[in-house]
């Protein structure tokens, strides 16, 4: 296993073990020393960007990703920065603190309207705010 993905493979268990250890906490509050979410990444944050981007319609954004799989390829690179520009952030393709506080927003209104679904690593929805970067 070469050093790349063991790396991303250590980030994504880390970020799951934190998401875990947050599930039995009480109040929601963002992390701002998460760190910045980028192509080529993959995990629990990418699936939390990829379910961000789809409830931007809530901001003006017709961003859309079909395949929502924690894979942060070229697609979700493209919908991320069509979502960045639609509601006023740099088109940067990156999730930095501001491009996370605004999909966090979404998620909000995701878990709001269809409840705090699980996802594919067995936490609810409502722990990506462990694993955005954001400003609060």
């Amino acid at each position: 296993m070469g050093i790349r993905k063991r790396l991303t493979t250590t980030l994504a268990a880390t970020a799951l073990c934190g998401a875990v250890l947050a599930a039995t906490a009480g109040t929601a509050q963002a992390a701002t020393g998460a760190s910045y979410i980028s192509e080529g990444q993959s995990g629990l944050p990418v699936y939390c960007v990829q379910v961000g981007v789809n409830w931007g319609w809530n901001f003006g954004s017709s961003a859309h990703i079909d395949n929502v799989d924690g894979s942060f390829g070229p697609n979700t690179l493209g919908q991320l920065e069509q979502f960045q520009s639609a509601t006023g952030l740099t088109p940067d393709g990156v999730v930095g603190q501001d491009t996370g506080s605004k999909l966090w927003q979404a998620l909000q209104i995701a878990i709001s309207k269809d409840g705090d679904l699980n996802t594919p690593w067995g936490v609810p929805l409502s722990n990506c705010y462990q694993v955005l970067p954001t400003h609060s």
